[in-house]
């Protein structure tokens, strides 16, 4: 029976299924080498397996408070003390949420009304202009520079309007690898704070940055912070995706309009799996674990033909394809999947236009480097034969 659309919400038809999502089901189905997906390696670490397990049995299987675990926020401050010298107060500047993509949503839900405006620097994650939609509000995209995809803060202001309330940050960067510098962190919070609006940082890669690149939150700048909410998530530093759990910093006022959200939607996170995260601090950088198969594949990308730059944070390589093929990105990925059983993402998935996007692919080198070779290897020979 077909579902008559009349039924659905506009927020709900105005939302497009991801297309990374679509193609990751197909590679699955093939079982193709999936070079495109952000998904950790392994299991979370044993202490956490058994700290969950053991919360489970001695019966902590009801709510948790709304806020999150009094430890798990306190692990959460401590790591950011830790790592940047951030002083956060557990008891009112942090909340847990059910994954990073919640904490996203429930800052969004927290400083925007519907018809306010969002920017949103861009390429971006493919979620982003959903998310931003599905709270009623609209997203403006501000292109990142074309040279190195840094963030051009006159382009910044020329998208603000009267009805622009907040901006939302993804540091290190999902697509391009940028990790933004202190001083376009800088600017960007002054122009935060002169417009009165809010700073959303999503910063699930900040484990992981590399070389002499230095992570920059907006959180680190004591004169923004009662306009920033920092979102993170114990997915990718502990290797437990599948546990939805992340975390949203901010401001007293910021953090108890948070946790009313977090209370009309999820409640709380789950409390044995908080018991369990709880358990061990976050690793102070992930980045070494990666190091070789994050070399490898740029050098391959580029020794195929690709223009591509080492990323500086993140998991991601984004490579400019219009030296290797004819083909717009989303008939190349599909082409590529098809015929040699190698799935990356079409840079149109990032961008306002699709079109913006047509000479960019999305590879990810967080894979065994087995698995790394095996999919490049496959990748370079569907381009030697140059099949288009």
């Amino acid at each position: 029976m077909s579902l008559n659309k009349t039924l659905l919400s506009q927020r709900a038809v105005g939302l497009t299924p991801l297309s990374v999502g679509r193609l990751a089901a197909t590679a699955r189905e093939r079982g193709a080498v999936d070079l495109a997906s952000g998904v950790p390696l392994g299991n979370p670490p044993e202490a956490v397996l058994a700290a969950a397990t053991a919360a489970m049995r001695a019966g902590h299987n009801q709510y948790a408070p709304g806020a999150g675990s009094p430890q798990l926020r306190a692990v959460v401050a401590e790591r950011l003390h830790r790592d940047r010298a951030a002083v956060v107060d557990p008891e009112h500047e942090v909340t847990i949420t059910s994954g990073a993509t919640e904490g996203v949503l429930a800052a969004l839900l927290t400083c925007v009304d519907p018809g306010d405006e969002v920017l949103v620097p861009e390429p971006w994650f493919e979620s982003y202009p959903g998310a931003v939609r599905l709270v009623g509000a609209v997203p403006r995209p501000v292109p990142l520079t074309s040279d190195g995809w840094r963030l051009d803060i006159d382009v910044v202001r020329a998208a603000i309007t009267p009805r622009t309330r907040a901006i939302l940050l993804n540091t290190p960067h999902n697509p391009t690898g940028r990790v933004f510098s202190a001083s376009e962190t800088a600017a960007l919070m002054e122009v935060c704070v002169r417009q009165d609006i809010v700073c959303i940082t999503d910063e699930v890669y900040d484990n992981f940055v590399f070389g002499r690149s230095e992570m920059t939150s907006p959180l680190d700048l004591p004169s923004a912070r009662e306009h920033v909410i920092a979102v993170g998530s114990f997915s990718k530093s502990l290797q437990m995706s599948g546990w939805r759990l992340g975390y949203c910093v901010a401001s007293p006022a910021l953090t108890a309009g948070l946790r009313r959200v977090v209370e009309r939607t999820t409640v709380c996170a789950p409390t044995p799996l908080q018991e369990g995260a709880a358990a061990v601090s976050t690793a102070s950088s992930g980045a070494e674990n990666f190091r070789s198969t994050r070399e490898a594949m740029v050098e391959r990308l580029a020794e195929a033909g690709m223009e591509v730059s080492p990323p500086e944070g993140g998991w991601f390589v984004f490579a400019r394809i219009d030296r290797v093929t004819p083909l717009p990105a989303g008939e190349f990925a599909t082409r590529l999947l098809d015929e040699a059983g190698v799935l990356v993402a079409p840079g149109s998935a990032f961008f306002a236009d699709p079109r913006d996007g047509d000479r960019w692919i999305r590879t990810s080198f967080v894979r065994d480097f087995e698995i790394m070779d095996q999919g490049m290897k496959r990748l370079e020979n569907y381009l030697r034969p140059a099949a288009w």
